[in-house]
């Protein structure tokens, strides 16, 4: 064999090998990726074990980007990395002066590590296709019926851990943030039902399963979002279809009625508690301090003070966080957090317009009605520490349209990642 066969040779054994160890790392990173989104349903500590799992999804991306040259990052990666250090380094000037005060340090540290979630969604989900997209709706999906059988199981023993205030909660902080954390899985089982034969009585389980979480949790918003978005992607699943829109519906509301009344029947008790809490307002959110009332206070307070009053400052001044991440992000981080807040928000539509418009899937579609239905509960709690939420946003803004594109009409089966000239690389 001439030495110019055996360079031949010795260069192709090399491609076939970082083909396999490129091939190795990205499966790797996923599957740290998703046992992370199983792990969502504990945050009872911060930081968590989660969080470290994020992380390290994190350090594989870079190390898979760095064994292909010809990979770059996404634009709509960068801007959204930009925007969340805006509202990082926003919030880390505000809260300069009060470094020293007690949980100050910490509480900044927990907010990074959650926004950190969003950048690493964004970098990790920029090389997925249709498939990927599907086994991590998946997986939240396991995740969220998980949540809701712990949180289910507590309300009916009262069992402390699992309940606040004998409202359904698993094993996460609050009811308010475990009620968003399932309305992205309603959404996905909604989704999968139109794109499974074989499972279709395992989503439609899940589904009614995580509903009934939502349902226990007793939280206002979360229920009203989970219902409002369904029903919307509802109509635009089926837009084409009117009568089978009508069937799904009158199915809905049938289901709506039944629900409570059957409840009624078998513990009168939470029948009174229901419709206690169906009210707009509780006496907590009424009155000058109430929580409607503290977010007209808090507008004189954003106009003069363009830094931002910092974290945890002011609950000196209110008995209670403002709990409405709009106006929070303004009144404590200042400006430059609400106006990063806002690009934020109002970005992540216009993106998910955009990657629709261009992919004809409806993938774009199903992950902003999961964003707006996180948010929409984010607009009346304190929202700033959810991961799913920046998680969301990191996937909104790093779908890739080249991928999503090739693997609806190619069905392709492998991760195909997309080069600086937007060209797909080649299947390993």
């Amino acid at each position: 064999m001439s030495m110019s066969e055996t360079t031949n040779s010795g260069t192709k054994g090399w491609q076939v090998s970082l083909s396999g160890l490129q091939f190795a790392v990205f499966s790797t990173r996923n599957f740290v990726f998703f046992l992370a989104v199983l792990a969502m349903n504990f945050t009872l500590f911060r930081p968590s074990p989660v969080d470290l799992l994020y992380i390290t999804a994190f350090l594989f991306t870079l190390f898979y980007l760095t064994l292909s040259p010809r990979l770059g990052v996404t634009r709509r990666a960068v801007y959204l990395s930009l925007a969340v250090g805006a509202w990082a380094v926003s919030y880390m000037l505000a809260s300069a002066p009060h470094v020293g005060e007690e949980n100050v340090l910490f509480e900044l540290l927990a907010k990074t590590f959650s926004i950190a979630i969003g950048v690493i969604g964004a970098f990790v989900s920029m090389s997925w296709n249709r498939r990927h997209f599907e086994t991590f709706m998946r997986v939240y999906v396991v995740s969220c019926s998980i949540a809701s059988v712990l949180g289910i199981i507590g309300f009916f023993l009262q069992n402390e851990l699992l309940t606040w205030d004998g409202r359904a909660k698993g094993l996460i902080d609050d009811p308010n943030m475990y009620g968003s954390f399932l309305i992205p899985a309603v959404i996905f089982c909604a989704y999968l039902l139109t794109r499974t034969r074989a499972n279709k009585l395992f989503f439609l389980g899940a589904m009614l399963l995580i509903l009934l979480g939502i349902f226990f949790s007793l939280s206002r918003i979360a229920l009203v979002a989970a219902l409002a978005c369904l029903l919307a992607y509802i109509f635009f699943q089926n837009r084409r279809d009117p009568r089978r829109l009508l069937l799904i519906l009158l199915g809905l509301v049938v289901s709506a009625v039944l629900l409570p009344g059957i409840i009624s029947i078998a513990s009168p008790e939470f029948s009174e508690r229901f419709l206690e809490r169906l009210t707009l307002a509780q006496p907590y959110d009424l009155g000058e301090e109430g929580r409607y009332g503290r977010y007209l206070l808090v507008l004189p307070m954003i106009m003069q003070d363009p830094i931002g009053v910092g974290v945890l400052q002011l609950e000196k001044i209110f008995p209670e966080p403002i709990h409405n991440i709009w106006l929070s992000s303004f009144v404590n981080y200042g400006w430059g957090g609400g106006i990063a807040w806002l690009c934020l928000a109002f970005g992540s539509a216009v993106v998910s317009i955009r990657n629709y418009r261009r992919t004809r899937s409806e993938i774009p579609v199903v992950l902003l009605a999961s964003l707006v239905g996180i948010v929409m509960c984010a607009t009346l709690h304190e929202g700033e520490h959810w991961r799913h939420m920046w998680l969301f946003f990191g996937l909104v803004w790093g779908l890739n349209v080249f991928c999503l594109g090739a693997a609806a009409k190619q069905k392709a089966a492998r991760p195909q990642p997309v080069s600086r000239q937007g060209q797909m690389a080649p299947e390993r």
